[in-house]
């Protein structure tokens, strides 16, 4: 779906129950950046095929905004079409950690005879662990031809969260520390990682995008905007006070 000039998201790609996640695509005159990879081989292959159809002559670049494999297992057909990722330098997952990603799909299966067979596998297939190439030590910014792409540090999430501003069409790429309608992912960070989070939103409000792709849910627009940072502000804000009063 196009969300402004040259920049798109491709919706709803399979990744555990309940979440589905994104990717994007901003696509300048000579490079096309892609935002995520998707979960699995064949999720990538369906963004491949919508970044090439946008500008089919364009040179692919891909982008992870964080380490989980719902944003990361479709690295791996990227990789093996030449495709350069960048990432995190401290992204660095392995098979071990995808097979036991595997095994926990496998119980989101709720048929007996289905999840016996493994037919998580079909999932799965051909995927395999392609950690990012192109390791980020610091912020910068991507010449795609005609206007540039700003990558940004967001942690909270994760440590390792980036996102990726294009100022000249005022869209903003978050990956995972935003999300609409879900309820944001507080199951791995530590109080101070969800300190650091609240850091990032106002980060993502000095951008002051006029849209805003978050990494699972529909695109935020306009006067969303600040409704969607304040629920999720609020939201980090309990958690801390919860965890605190625990400690």
């Amino acid at each position: 779906m196009k969300v402004s000039g040259n920049c798109y998201v491709v919706y709803g790609l399979s990744a555990p129950p309940p979440w589905m996640v994104n990717a994007g695509i901003a696509a300048g005159k000579e490079k096309t950046l892609i935002v995520d990879c998707g979960m699995n081989y064949l999720s990538a292959k369906s963004i491949y095929g919508y970044a090439k159809a946008v500008k089919p002559d364009n040179q692919l670049i891909a982008i992870n905004t964080e380490p989980h494999f719902d944003h990361i297992g479709g690295n791996c057909f990227f990789r093996e079409m030449g495709i350069d990722i960048y990432g995190h330098c401290d992204i660095n997952r392995s098979e071990n950690e995808l097979t036991e990603t595997i095994k926990e799909y496998n119980k989101s299966i709720s048929d007996t005879v289905r999840s016996k067979e493994n037919e998580e596998e079909v999932f799965f297939q051909n995927t395999t662990v392609a950690n990012p190439n192109i390791k980020i030590k610091s912020e910068f910014a991507l010449d795609l031809g005609g206007f540039e792409a700003e990558v940004i540090y967001t942690p909270g999430h994760t440590k390792m969260n980036l996102s990726v501003f294009v100022p000249g069409e005022k869209v903003l790429y978050c990956g995972d520390t935003m999300v609409k309608g879900y309820t944001p992912n507080l199951e791995e960070g530590s109080i101070d990682d969800w300190r650091s989070w609240l850091l990032s939103l106002k980060i993502i409000e000095s951008k002051l995008p006029d849209v805003i792709i978050p990494g699972h849910g529909d695109a935020i627009i306009g006067e969303e905007i600040p409704k969607e940072i304040s629920r999720i502000r609020e939201l980090i804000r309990v958690r801390i006070d919860a965890e605190s009063g625990n400690s």
